[in-house]
């Protein structure tokens, strides 16, 4: 191991202890931090991301998994080139001109994967295939990290369904929850991303890095337990054993009402992520200009300057290469203040070689989660709504929310690119 590599690895040690610091720091009890419990959780983080990124086995596993969702990729592309011809990715008609920009669409060409995959999961939930999957995660959680059946269904729930719907499961049994379980299924649905939108950034990510869809997925199941235990450290809730499982019905009459309903659920998903897309990235655009206007000599502000230069001491403590710290620190700083698609967005719209392999590995996990100001307003609404007598926890929670749901992903980032330099 190169001295580089030595001082990478030292400072995502220290970035380990760093983020573990702050959320302590942030926490309601701190006499209640309880060491064992953070690190069962973070060896709990780092098994699971060694049993996912380095077996043989389980990468093979993964491998097929992207193969079927490129095939549902191109199942959509199908139903898209018929709906739009070229525009949703069918063949041109003309020659295009050489250093003329792609016709590639996002709104045509991108997010109709996520109606197919949101009608397909409606499906496989009606057939109980996804509920199964779920019981046996909110069962493997309840065991391994004390958490309460209500609790294990909609952490486990979250990477298929999203921080909205997975709560849903367990709405009749919301108001009976302490502070502390409101406060992981927030941070856990900010943490993570739902399988719809997995599909979505895969296919911006596709031409950018191989197999992405599996690094998406691999980063929201690392992430989840890391949830969990910065949770608990910044609002204490007991251990739960042998937690009471909890009924899943299917809310459909027929396999056919399933896709129907799925197809109109994508839908308004689908408009949500244009709405928030028009809106933020013009609002990025717009603040760029007034902040260029400014009568300053010799300056060139930017607000993807300013997040890199405040967001970068946590890109040096995730392990970031040298030199990328500016660069990651922008990404970290778009997601939180924008979305995750923007901040992929930008990723791949870097110039080839701006950061490092191990950079960009990094910034892949470290991005991969709903946490930014617009998603935690939606989350407080969604609770607030569906538990009425805890809306006031949710609010004063939801600040709190998002700087845990923040320090898991950087935490996810750390332990990957550790385990990028030790194997």
């Amino acid at each position: 191991m190169t001295s580089a590599a030595i001082g990478e690895v030292a400072r995502a040690l220290v970035g380990v202890m760093a983020f573990i610091g702050l959320a302590w720091a942030l926490s309601e009890d701190r006499r209640s931090f309880a060491p064992r419990t953070v690190a069962f959780g973070l060896l709990g983080q780092i098994v699971i991301a060694i049993v996912l990124t380095r077996l043989p086995a389980i990468a093979a596993g993964f491998g097929a998994l992207a193969r079927g969702v490129d095939a549902l990729q191109a199942s959509a592309g199908a139903g898209a080139t018929f709906v739009f011809g070229y525009l949703g990715g069918g063949a041109q008609p003309f020659v295009m001109a050489p250093g003329n920009p792609s016709t590639f669409i996002f709104g045509l060409q991108v997010l109709p994967a996520v109606l197919l995959v949101s009608a397909i999961a409606a499906v496989l939930w009606h057939w109980g295939i996804l509920r199964w999957i779920v019981r046996g995660a909110a069962w493997a959680f309840g065991r391994a990290f004390g958490v309460s059946g209500p609790v294990g269904v909609s952490t486990s729930a979250c990477i298929f369904l999203g921080m909205v719907e997975a709560p849903l499961l367990v709405r009749p049994l919301l108001p009976l929850l302490s502070r502390g379980e409101i406060f992981i299924i927030m941070v856990d649905g900010l943490s993570v991303i739902a399988g719809s939108t997995m599909i979505l950034l895969g296919a911006m990510l596709g031409s950018h890095l191989p197999d992405a869809f599996t690094h998406l997925l691999t980063a929201s199941l690392i992430s989840t337990p890391m949830a969990i235990v910065m949770a608990r450290i910044i609002v204490p809730s007991p251990i739960v054993r042998g937690g009471a499982s909890i009924p899943l019905a299917s809310p459909y009459r027929s396999s056919l009402d399933a896709m129907t309903h799925g197809t109109i659920n994508a839908v308004k998903v689908a408009a949500y992520v244009v709405a928030m897309l028009i809106v933020f990235v013009g609002t990025i655009a717009l603040v760029d200009k007034i902040l260029a206007a400014l009568p300053i000599a010799n300056h060139s502000l930017s607000l993807g300057g300013i997040f890199g230069w405040l967001f970068a001491p946590f890109a040096w403590l995730m392990g970031v290469t040298s030199g990328d710290y500016v660069a990651v620190g922008s990404l970290l700083g778009t997601k939180v203040a924008a979305n995750e698609v923007v901040a992929y967005g930008r990723l791949v719209a870097l110039p080839p070689g701006t950061l490092s392999a191990k950079s960009e590995l990094i910034a892949t996990y470290a991005l991969c989660s709903f946490g930014n100001l617009g998603s935690v307003a939606i989350l407080i609404g969604t609770l607030a709504a569906m538990a009425p007598e805890k809306a006031e926890e949710v609010v004063q929670l939801g600040p709190k929310a998002i700087a845990a749901a923040f320090l898991t992903t950087c935490m996810t980032g750390t332990i990957i690119g550790l385990l990028d330099t030790l194997f």
